[in-house]
């Protein structure tokens, strides 16, 4: 399940993490493959083109009627005791669906604020035990000192109940066992950061791809820190809970490069070799790290069609 505020670059992301698809299928084929239905593939596409086009995703992918189904899998060996239902063998390669849904924190906010029948859409997406947090790195602009009020305030309070809520149906125990929550929160629009945020939140020069172990968990604790308390708070809380708990979150950082003089409206592009034609330039090591995090985790819940 990926949630964020309207705005926060879910379209973006979704077209990026099938641009490293694609990548990873042809450049790792003997390790990683990946397959979706024709509806998937159908919304994949239109977003994808408009990235590799130089554009910005006009449209919003329809996610209420069709979600987004994608098959990964990775060579037998790549994740360790790669065990249960939801784990396929063929021809050495062990499968994973995952169905990714969006919504958007306004909407789980509201049902968090009173007691609703759920669509089956929407229970399907709370019974995920897999949520992507996204938040919009060109909104985390500097803190008024002088009255300490906090640009995202409204966002903050929205991902706190938002995961408060997940946690909670998840500790209905569909399985007849609770289930861990975890959040694997991606910061988008990374490079539109502002410098002042960076240099106050000790975000190294580097690329977050070189960074050296611990430091993308220490930033990532510096954001929630400054901008969302309150979701600290719940996941600090979360530590010690009986029955469904909330893992400790796990941080990945996206964004484009934009062509110069173009004032943030064009986007480079970069060439596919060897297999020609041209992707967004985009932090690729960034998606491949959060792809195969996905297939740890999809082999440890029950059913094939348990994911994201």
């Amino acid at each position: 399940m990926v949630v964020g505020d309207r705005g926060s670059g879910l379209t973006t992301f979704v077209g990026l993490l099938y641009a490293a698809q694609l990548r990873l299928g042809t450049e790792e084929g003997d390790k990683f493959r990946f397959s979706a239905d024709r509806e998937t593939i159908r919304q994949l596409e239109g977003i994808y083109g408009e990235l590799v086009a130089g554009r910005f995703p006009e449209w919003d992918a329809d996610w209420d009627t069709h979600p987004l189904s994608f098959v990964f899998a990775f060579r037998t060996g790549t994740f360790p005791r790669l065990t249960g239902a939801a784990v396929h063998h063929s021809g050495g390669f062990a499968s994973f669906r995952l169905q990714f849904g969006g919504i958007s924190a306004e909407s789980v906010a509201e049902l968090a604020q009173h007691d609703a029948i759920l669509e089956l859409s929407t229970r399907r997406l709370f019974e995920s035990p897999v949520v992507l947090p996204l938040i919009d790195a060109s909104r985390l602009r500097p803190i008024d000192p002088a009255t300490n009020s906090r640009p995202l305030d409204v966002s903050d309070r929205r991902l706190a109940a938002t995961l408060g809520l997940l946690s909670r149906y998840l500790s209905l125990g569909r399985q007849r066992k609770p289930q861990d929550l975890y959040p694997l929160f991606v910061v988008t629009k990374f490079d539109q950061c502002p410098p002042g945020t960076l240099a106050r939140l000790l975000v190294p020069p580097s690329p977050p791809a070189s960074w050296q172990s611990g430091i993308r968990e220490a930033v990532g604790s510096r954001i929630l820190s400054a901008y969302f308390p309150h979701t600290l708070r719940l996941l600090e809380s979360a530590k010690g809970m009986r029955g469904s708990r909330i893992a400790p979150p796990q941080w990945f950082f996206s964004g484009l490069q934009l062509v110069p003089g173009s004032a943030g409206v064009r986007i480079a592009r970069r060439s596919r070799i060897p297999v020609g034609g041209w992707e967004p330039e985009y932090p690729f090591e960034e998606y491949r790290t959060l792809i195969h995090q996905l297939g740890v985790l999809a082999h440890r819940f029950p059913g094939e069609d348990e994911g994201s």
